[in-house]
């Protein structure tokens, strides 16, 4: 196989905006959570990780583009810490402490509108549909779902390629089941 047709890992798109494309996400994304009753930092890294990497697994394009990384409670963009503190600093949103059952959620506030020039109304509608599906999940919750085989496949730190999002935690089919069964008699590979 030569090097032109070797498939590649995807870990970063050059998407229009490049970096703000992040910064407006993030701030589109809290502005629409203003109102659930459980949203901090890592259920907005969730959010973003599921709209790019289900926008990534559905049109082969993510949202933000930017890259991610295996942390201990799920992906998270690579940028995320320099994101928040550029959004801080530009008085873009602002963090606010509060107490939830047993623990305390850095939440952030929008102070200001996300500028949608650079998404697309289909890139709106996987952040939408991010937003929907974590909802009513705690930081907890969504980091739990967030610990799936594609996260499973790289240790803290690493990168996590788009190409990751292909990956499924759906069980085997029977028909699947038997297709790789019959596949490991007809190759001689080994059961445990």
């Amino acid at each position: 196989m030569d090097q032109s047709s070797t498939p590649r890992l995807i870990y970063a798109f050059a998407l229009p905006g490049g970096q703000a494309r992040l910064h407006e996400a993030s701030l589109y994304v809290i502005e629409k959570c203003a109102e659930a009753e459980f949203f901090g930092l890592t259920k907005l890294n969730k959010m973003l990780w599921r709209a790019d990497f289900q926008a990534y697994a559905g049109r082969r394009q993510p949202v933000t583009g930017r890259q991610y990384h295996r942390l201990k409670f799920g992906p998270a963009p690579v940028e995320m810490p320099i994101v928040l503190d550029e959004l801080l600093a530009f008085g873009a949103i602002k963090l606010e402490k509060r107490q939830k059952i047993d623990f305390y959620e850095n939440r952030p506030m929008a102070c200001q509108s996300a500028n949608h020039r650079w998404f697309s109304p289909d890139d709106l509608r996987y952040l939408d549909e991010a937003v929907e599906f974590y909802w009513g999940s705690t930081g907890r919750g969504v980091s739990k779902h967030s610990h799936g085989v594609a996260w499973e496949t790289r240790e803290n730190g690493e990168p996590m390629p788009y190409n990751l999002a292909l990956l499924s935690d759906d069980p085997l089919t029977p028909s699947e089941t038997n297709y790789f069964a019959s596949l490991g008699k007809e190759r001689n590979w080994a059961t445990a």
